[in-house]
Parts: C-alpha cells; sequence; structure tokens
C-alpha cells in the first residue's frame, strides 16, 4: 500500500484524478443545459441560473458537512457513500416533474457531489513530500478535465437525447466511480479519532489558528466567483442574437478548458517556487478576459468567448493551485478539514458569482456579465495584495 515515505505511484494517481474528474463533472452538467431546462419548465434565462446556484450552495454545504469526515472515517468508504447518494440525485433530476422538485434535486447532487475534495487530501497525504506538487496538479488537472467534460459532454448529449438523458447518462457513470474507488483506492486509516461535532467545532479552530488559511480562502472564493459569473451565464446568452448557438454549440466552449487541464500539473510544479504571484497573474488574466467580454461579447465573435474562456479558466486555476498548496501544508493531521475551509469558502464564491452573473446578464447582457465578473476580479486582486502584506 502506498504511504508517504513510498510516495504515489504513477498509475494509482492518474486514476484518481480520473475519479476527481467524473466526480465534479456532476456539479457543472446543468450549466450548458440552462436554456433547455428553461424552456421545458417557461423559465426565463435571469431566473434558471438559480439551478446552478442551488447545485454550488449543495457543494458547499457536502464539503462543510461530510469532508471533514475524511479525517474521521476510511476515506474510500465517505467516497462510495458520497456516490450512491449522488447517484440517487441524478436520477431525481432526471426525473423531475416540476421545477421545485429540480431545484431540490439539484441541492442534494450537489451536496453528495464532494468525492473528489475527500481523493484530492487524500492522494497528497500519500504522495512523498517531493511528489506533492506534482500529485496537486494531477488532481487538479482531473477536476478541470471533469469541468471540459461536463460542459462539452452535457452540451452534445443533451441535444441529442435532451436533458433528462444526460443526467441519466450521468448517474451510469456514477456506478462505474463506484467501481473504480472500490477496487483500486487504498483504505487508509483515519488521522483523527475526534466525535463528529468536535471535528466539525475544530473548524473553527483551524480557521481562528491560521490566518493563511482565511486569506487564501478569500481569494480563491473572489476568482472561483468570477469563473461561474461566467459558466452561469454564457450558454444562455450564446442562445440569444448574435449567435443564436444550441446547448451543444456552447458546451463546446468548454473545450477551452484544455490548456488548462494541461497547465495545471505545471503550474502545480511552481506553487512552491512562486507561491502568491501565481495569484496575481492568475486573477489579472481573469480581469483582463472580463475586459474584453464588455468591449466584445455582443460582437458575435466566437473566438473572442473562446480566448477568454481559456483565460479565466487558467486565471482560476492558478489561483486554486497556489492557495489550495499553502493551505494544506499548514497542518498535516487535519488536511480533510484545512480543504473544508478552503473549498466551502470557495464554492460559497461560485454560487454567489453564478446567481450574479446570471442576474446582471439577462437583464443586461454581456456588458452586465462582464461588469460583475469585473468586481469579482477586482475584489480578488485587493484580497491577494492584503495577503501579500499581512504575509510580509
Amino acid at each position: 500500500m502506498p504511504d508517504s515515505k513510498t510516495g504515489l505511484p504513477v498509475s494509482l494517481a492518474l486514476t484518481l484524478a480520473i475519479c476527481c474528474g467524473f466526480s465534479v463533472a456532476t456539479i457543472y452538467y446543468n450549466q450548458t443545459m440552462l436554456p433547455l431546462i428553461g424552456a421545458t419548465f417557461s423559465i426565463s434565462g435571469a431566473h434558471v441560473g438559480q439551478i446552478a446556484m442551488l447545485t454550488q450552495i449543495g457543494y458547499a454545504l457536502g464539503l462543510l458537512l461530510f469532508v471533514p469526515l475524511g479525517d474521521r472515517i476510511i476515506r474510500r468508504t465517505l467516497i462510495l457513500g458520497m456516490l450512491s447518494l449522488n447517484f440517487l440525485s441524478l436520477l431525481a433530476s432526471a426525473t423531475a416533474s416540476s421545477y421545485s422538485l429540480l431545484l431540490l434535486a439539484s441541492v442534494v447532487l450537489g451536496l453528495s457531489a464532494i468525492s473528489a475534495q475527500i481523493i484530492i487530501p487524500a492522494a497528497t497525504a500519500l504522495a512523498h513530500p517531493a511528489q506533492r506538487g506534482s500529485v496537486l496538479g494531477m488532481m487538479v488537472s482531473g477536476l478541470s478535465a471533469g469541468g471540459l467534460l461536463a460542459r462539452a459532454l452535457s452540451g452534445a448529449v443533451s441535444t441529442w437525447v435532451g436533458w433528462r438523458g444526460m443526467f441519466f447518462a450521468a448517474a451510469a457513470m456514477d456506478l462505474l466511480l463506484f467501481a473504480a474507488i472500490l477496487t483500486r483506492m487504498p483504505a487508509t486509516a483515519p488521522s483523527s479519532a475526534l466525535p463528529y461535532f468536535e471535528l466539525m467545532k475544530s473548524l473553527w479552530k483551524l480557521v481562528r489558528d491560521h490566518p493563511t488559511l482565511r486569506r487564501s480562502s478569500l481569494t480563491g472564493a473572489l476568482t472561483f466567483g468570477a469563473l461561474n459569473v461566467f459558466w452561469g451565464a454564457m450558454a444562455s446568452l450564446l442562445a440569444l442574437e448574435p449567435y443564436q448557438y444550441s446547448s451543444g454549440q456552447a458546451g463546446l466552449f468548454g473545450l477551452s478548458a484544455i490548456v488548462g487541464i494541461v497547465a495545471a500539473s505545471s503550474l502545480g510544479r511552481l506553487t512552491q517556487q512562486y507561491g502568491i504571484k501565481l495569484s496575481y497573474l492568475g486573477t489579472g488574466a481573469v480581469l483582463l478576459a472580463f475586459v474584453a467580454l464588455y468591449l466584445g461579447g455582443a460582437l458575435g465573435l466566437w473566438w473572442l468567448i473562446l480566448i477568454c474562456a481559456t483565460a479565466l479558466d487558467i486565471g482560476n486555476r492558478a489561483n486554486q493551485l497556489a492557495n489550495q498548496a499553502r493551505i494544506l501544508s499548514l497542518a498535516p493531521e487535519a488536511v480533510s478539514r484545512l480543504n473544508t475551509v478552503f473549498m466551502v469558502t470557495y464554492f460559497t464564491g461560485g454560487a454567489l458569482g453564478s446567481a450574479l452573473g446570471s442576474s446582471a446578464a439577462g437583464y443586461y447582457g454581456w456588458q452586465g456579465l462582464a461588469l460583475v465578473g469585473m468586481a469579482f476580479a477586482v475584489c480578488g486582486l485587493v484580497a491577494i495584495t492584503w495577503s501579500k502584506r499581512a504575509d510580509a
């Protein structure tokens, strides 16, 4: 069995990265299908973004309630339980008879789609110290691939068999993930014997005792919120003039994440050397992308949207890696709880970005989306500057 002394075999790391990607993909499938879902239930573009928002709120709640258990019980067992609940929520989404039921299913879908955030601290704990940056980069590559797969695949499949068919296909994928985790993931021993409520109370202690955790979580959340301003409204805007793209065509913009996937492992290796500089570069790229969308989003230039989507993905990944690498090294015995604090804050920012972005885009189009995205990015740059001065 691998441990931090012998390192993590590449084959196992690759398997876990793939599982990260497919497990997190379930929270992104709905983004390119929002126009189809809105048409089914006669919901406007300004309000159908509630589905993406509630999915991410559910994800943040799942991170808070369940990921800390990765320090308390066998992580493989926890992941298998989450995959089972996620399977049921996808079936509920596929068969929802009303918009209200779909919203409820979306919360549970997000709540149970947290397997990747249990795998990541497990993989970094198993890795040799010299491997950890590279392994973290590989896991984040898997997460990037999950977003890519979700947006491109859901756009194509929903055009062919409808949005309900896409949710059924995602449920079938969960069965394959269950088998992969059951047969390949080591059953590592827990690192804490704290009862559940004591475990939850310790989250506040970690937040209180580690200023780096607070600052890194905030900067990560703001940049991820900016990314979701774009993805929470992009498909609805592309369905309008001058683009008039189908869900399948909008989903193809998810291919922009290929660059981020390729770059993530290299960025992971650079985190220890450059740290906060990566946060600056990443958030700066996000800001420039929204400036470009403000100036040219409504002009019908598909290549501009593709370039901006690529810059947003790379910028967010650089920022995430820099901040996540910092927090996971703070307390090795509490990596699941550290990751919980970071990712709960991170996806709360994402949910806020989805809600504000879809609302602004629904009323003010591309320029409304861009202004909200710029606000998130500017706040992110301010938070990074504050963090740098506090660390000096």
